[in-house]
C-alpha cells in the first residue's frame, strides 16, 4: 500500500452506527448474563481479551447490521478515485473480518486481537505497519486522536464540537463532515413510543363509565395513573427492543426502531430504561400499594412474555390481551371504583380479538412458513387466527348488548335501551378492521392503526353521542 493513496476507515460508530463490543455486552446482560459477567471480569485485566471472548460467544449477523449509508457512499467514491481502503477498528477480529467479507470494500483489515486493543496509539502503530504517513482517516472518536494528529487529514463523523475543535487546533485538515440526520429528542420520542401511550387512555375508562371523570381529584388521579403507566410501559418497550434487536433488524418495519437502526446506543437505551422505570415506579407508589401491585404484575408478565411466552402459541395472545385488561383494572384503583364484570368481560373479548389481529398481521406481513419470525406461528395459521379473532370480537359485542339490559346500567342512564345502538356500530368496527387486515392494509399494531384511522374516530364520536342521549334523554 506504500505507493498509493489510502483511506483508513473506522468501524464502530462510523461505518456502523453502533459499537459492536458495547452492543454485544448490552445484549448479553439480558440474554446470557454469565457471558456478560465473565466479559466484565476479563475487561478488568484486558479489554482486548474481553472483546475477543465476547466475539466468540455472541455472534453477529453482518447482513442486518445498521451500516451508515453515507459512509458506504464515501468509501465507494474513494475506491473509484483509486484509493486503497483500509478498515482499522477497535472491534474484535471476528466481527471485523466478517463485515469486511460481507461488504467486499476493503483491501486490508486491522482489528483487535487477544493481545492488542486496536484503539488510539495501538491503532496508529498498526496502521503505520501497512501504509505510509499520507492517508485520510475516517472516524468519530477522540480516542483515536493520535491517528488524526499523525496523518493530518480527517473525515469526521457526527457533530462532536470538542473533537472538531481539537482537530482544528492541531492543524488537522477536515476534508468532510458527516452529520447525524436525527436529533436526540426525535430518537428518544420514537424509542419511548409516545404514540403507544394512547393505549393508556384505557385508564380513564372506569372514571368515564362511572360518570365521575370530572369529579374533584378523580381526573388528577387518572392523569397520574396514565403518566406512571406510560413511563413504565416505555421502560418495557426499551427492554423488549434490547432483547429483540437481532430479530427486529430482520423485520421489514421494526428494523427502523432506534436501537435496531443504531440511532440509540445500548448504553443510552439502558439509561432511558432506568430513568423511565424509576420515575414511573415512584409515581405508581404515590397512587397506592394496590396500584403498584398491578403495575408489578404488568411488568412481570411483560418480562415473561418477552423472554419466554412470546413464542408459545395462544398463550402469547392471552398475555397480549391481559396487558390491555390490566390497564382497565388499574384505572379502577386510585379512586376505588367498583369493578364491573360487564366492562371486564367486554374488555377480555375485545382485546383478545385485537391480540389475534396483531399476530395475524405479523405473520401475513412476514409471509414466513417457519417459526423464525419471532413467534410460534406460521403463515399456515392465518385462517384459524382470523376465525379466533373475529369470533372474539363478535362475542365482545354480545357482552355489550347484554350489558344494556342489566341492572347495573340503570343508575347511570335515563333510557338504557338507547345503548343497544352501540352494538351495530361495534360490529361495524370489528368487521371492518379485520377486513382491512385481511386485505393487508394494517401493517402493525391494530390499536395504532385505529389512532390514525378517521373512521375509528367517527365510531368513537357515535359511541359518545349514544351514551349522551341515553343518559340525558327520557323516552
Amino acid at each position: 500500500m506504500e505507493s498509493k493513496k489510502v483511506l483508513v476507515v473506522d468501524l464502530d460508530n462510523s461505518l456502523l452506527k453502533i459499537d459492536l463490543f458495547k452492543e454485544s455486552l448490552g445484549k448479553s446482560l439480558l440474554k446470557r448474563p454469565l457471558v456478560f459477567f465473565k466479559t466484565v471480569m476479563l475487561a478488568l485485566n484486558s479489554i482486548a481479551l474481553a472483546k475477543t471472548f465476547i466475539s466468540k460467544e455472541c455472534k453477529t449477523d453482518c447482513h442486518t447490521l445498521p451500516y451508515n449509508n453515507k459512509i458506504l457512499d464515501i468509501i465507494d467514491s474513494y475506491r473509484k478515485k483509486g484509493y486503497l481502503i483500509l478498515l482499522a477498528t477497535g472491534a474484535p477480529q471476528a466481527y471485523a473480518h466478517s463485515i469486511a467479507n460481507h461488504l467486499g470494500l476493503f483491501d486490508e483489515v486491522i482489528a483487535t486481537n487477544e493481545q492488542i486493543n486496536n484503539v488510539g496509539i495501538n491503532k496508529l502503530e498498526s496502521i503505520k505497519k501497512h501504509v505510509n504517513d499520507s492517508f485520510i482517516y475516517l472516524n468519530d472518536s477522540v480516542k483515536d486522536l493520535p491517528v488524526w494528529l499523525h496523518c493530518k487529514k480527517a473525515i469526521l463523523i457526527g457533530d462532536n464540537g470538542r473533537v472538531k475543535n481539537m482537530l482544528i487546533k492541531n492543524n488537522v485538515e477536515i476534508i468532510d463532515t458527516v452529520k447525524k440526520e436525527k436529533s436526540i429528542i426525535e430518537i428518544l420520542l420514537k424509542q419511548l413510543r409516545v404514540h403507544q401511550w394512547s393505549k393508556n387512555m384505557l385508564l380513564f375508562v372506569p372514571a368515564l363509565l362511572s360518570h365521575q371523570l370530572l369529579e374533584p381529584g378523580v381526573f388528577l388521579n387518572a392523569l397520574c395513573s396514565f403518566i406512571a403507566f406510560s413511563l413504565l410501559a416505555s421502560s418495557i418497550y426499551v427492554l423488549n427492543d434490547i432483547i429483540d434487536v437481532d430479530y427486529d433488524r430482520k423485520h421489514p418495519m421494526k428494523k427502523n426502531r432506534p436501537i435496531a437502526a443504531g440511532d440509540l446506543s445500548m448504553l443510552r437505551a439502558y439509561a432511558v430504561l432506568l430513568v423511565c422505570f424509576l420515575i414511573g415506579g415512584w409515581m405508581a407508589m404515590l397512587l397506592g400499594t394496590t396500584f403498584l401491585f398491578v403495575m408489578a404484575v404488568y411488568i412481570i408478565l411483560n418480562l415473561l412474555y418477552s423472554l419466554y411466552f412470546k413464542r408459545i402459541i395462544i398463550l402469547d395472545v392471552l398475555l397480549l390481551m391481559s396487558f390491555y385488561t390490566l390497564r382497565i383494572i388499574a384505572g379502577h384503583i386510585p379512586d376505588t371504583f367498583p369493578f364491573s364484570p360487564w366492562l371486564l368481560s367486554f374488555s377480555v373479548f375485545l382485546f383478545f380479538s385485537l391480540a389475534f389481529l396483531k399476530r395475524y398481521v405479523n405473520i401475513i406481513l412476514e409471509n414466513n412458513v417457519s417459526t423464525k419470525n419471532g413467534t410460534g406461528y406460521s403463515i399456515n395459521d392465518s385462517n384459524i387466527l382470523k376465525s379466533f379473532g373475529v369470533g372474539s370480537g363478535i362475542i365482545s359485542t354480545l357482552v355489550l348488548i347484554l350489558y344494556t339490559g342489566s341492572e347495573q346500567v340503570q343508575p347511570f342512564y335515563l333510557t338504557p335501551m338507547i345503548l343497544i345502538f352501540l352494538a351495530p356500530i361495534m360490529l361495524y368496527w370489528i368487521c371492518r378492521i379485520w377486513l382491512l387486515a385481511d386485505r393487508g392494509l394494517i401493517k402493525d399494531d391494530p390499536i395504532l392503526f385505529a389512532i390514525k384511522d378517521k373512521i375509528s374516530y367517527v365510531v368513537a364520536i357515535c359511541f359518545l353521542c349514544i351514551m349522551f342521549f341515553s343518559k340525558y334523554v327520557l323516552l
